[in-house]
């Protein structure tokens, strides 16, 4: 009996000394323990509800409010209610039309400041989310992975589904610290329209249309843009129908039936877009959960293309 208290005092110690030896922002690494379950291929880029809750407070983790409404709707709306220790970040942040004819999803330098400021360094995990369906969350993840971040998640479900469940919220905003976020931007992420022209004709990839059906037939009429239609040779997956009516994503079977049925092939190498690159974020999001390594966001998108009398298009 004695031998075996001793052993169980003796696990108990060595139980103590790997928590206190356990690195910062180890926590973090649990995210996406529930998507790893449902068979993501990358099931860190989606954090669970229950998982973000047990890591409120965790200095290494950064939970970012994006809204859907443009300021002050976003801003006023984070004011009524927030997840504890989230900041608050416009979208139209996170997208510059110039920066992305240059093949940048918005200007090094004003990344730099940016995430700086909302206390990003190499060691922070963030964790974004919105009321959208992880539409603007999804933009988030995109631009930071760009620029050499890769320890983020989107929120599954939202700040929706975390209200609903009755979790925590606060109407305190948290007093940040700056840290230095660096960027390393990858190329590999993105696509500029003079490239999709000189490749577009042997299209060694699927290229996706992230829009709605009425933007992609050429029927919607934008007053911002000149053309109409799609990119020929691009196929039809509105962003929208890949999250369900409670606005989480669809399970990976439903994901991959929907990219099956827009004729991308396992492996196919995958450039997304939309009509500014947001949308497009999103199912660059989810092409990535689904396993798809070369994947692109053209982010000039259409806004860019329909307003380039060069350009081709469909309808």
């Amino acid at each position: 009996m004695r031998s075996g208290g001793s052993g169980r005092a003796g696990v108990a110690l060595v139980a103590v000394v790997l928590l206190l030896a356990w690195p910062a922002g180890a926590l973090a690494e649990c995210w996406g323990q529930e998507a790893a379950k449902e068979k993501f291929a990358n099931p860190r880029l989606l954090a669970e509800t229950k998982e973000v809750s047990d890591h409120v407070g965790d200095p290494q983790q950064r939970l970012v409010d994006l809204r859907l409404a443009e300021d002050p709707g976003g801003r006023e709306a984070y004011g009524k209610g927030h997840i504890p220790g989230a900041v608050y970040v416009a979208w139209g942040e996170l997208d510059d039309v110039a920066a992305n004819r240059q093949g940048l999803p918005m200007p090094p330098a004003k990344a730099e400041a940016l995430f700086s400021r909302l206390g990003i360094d190499a060691t922070v995990h963030v964790v974004a989310y919105d009321d959208a369906g992880g539409l603007l969350a999804s933009r988030l993840v995109y631009v930071l992975h760009f620029f050499g971040h890769t320890r983020a998640s989107v929120l599954n479900g939202g700040i929706t589904k975390w209200t609903k469940e009755k979790r925590a919220l606060t109407t305190d905003e948290p007093k940040v610290a700056p840290r230095k976020f660096v960027v390393r931007p990858n190329p590999d992420l993105i696509v500029t329209a003079d490239w999709l022209k000189k490749n577009l004709k042997e299209k060694p990839f699927a290229l996706l249309d992230s829009r709605s059906a009425a933007e992609y037939a050429g029927t919607y009429d934008d007053p911002e843009i000149k053309a109409k239609g799609h990119i020929p040779g691009a196929a039809h997956l509105d962003w929208a129908s890949t999250i369900t009516e409670e606005q989480t994503f669809k399970s990976p079977e439903e994901l991959k039936k929907l990219f099956a049925g827009a004729g991308v092939k396992p492996g196919t190498p995958v450039i997304t877009y939309c009509r500014t690159g947001v949308r497009a974020a999103h199912n660059w999001l989810v092409a990535k959960l689904l396993g798809f390594t070369d994947v692109r966001n053209y982010d000039g998108s259409w806004i860019d293309w329909g307003n380039d009398p060069t350009a081709p298009a469909n309808r």
